[in-house]
């Protein structure tokens, strides 16, 4: 997937650091859920790991999904559909909002959501995202108004 910022995505930690720091940083994750830029029109795509265990919303680097090309990408808008892409082949992020600092960008609408929850100083605690808090940029925490209220512009929390 296209990293909207250019940078990597996550931290490295070291080979002697141990416990969480072994877990969060030495070995990776994605949702299983991704939804990214439709291919034809820019719209909003599902990317959905079909190999990935439906019981669980997140993947690891130790599924058998995690080397192969397990997604289908489904338009809603279009209806374009693409199946046994790599993640690599995924285009960019379609929740991606510019706020004072850099890029905010999300996986998925509930990623979307932890961030929003998370920024307005609201408990993640049960969220199925927490995981991903340690990720959270410092521009977006630094200038967090300005992204709390563009996110609340572009998702209805009224739901």
């Amino acid at each position: 997937m296209k990293n909207p910022t250019g940078k990597k995505i996550g931290k490295r930690g070291s080979f002697f650091g141990g416990g969480m720091n072994h877990v969060r940083y030495d070995h990776k994750s994605r949702p299983a859920q991704i939804d990214i830029k439709c291919f034809k029109c820019d719209g909003l795509a599902i990317a959905q790991d079909t190999l990935a265990n439906p019981d669980f919303e997140l993947v690891g680097d130790m599924s058998p999904s995690w080397r192969q090309s397990p997604f289908l990408v489904t338009c809603t808008e279009c209806g374009y559909r693409k199946n046994s892409l790599c993640y690599l082949d995924l285009t960019e992020p379609y929740y991606q909002i510019q706020g004072r600092g850099e890029v905010l960008w999300a996986w998925n609408k509930k990623h979307l959501d932890m961030i929003y929850k998370y920024l307005q100083g609201l408990s993640i605690t049960d969220h199925p995202y927490k995981f991903y808090q340690t990720y959270i940029h410092g521009d977006w925490k630094k200038y967090r108004k300005s992204y709390i209220k563009r996110i609340a512009k572009y998702i209805d929390y009224s739901q």
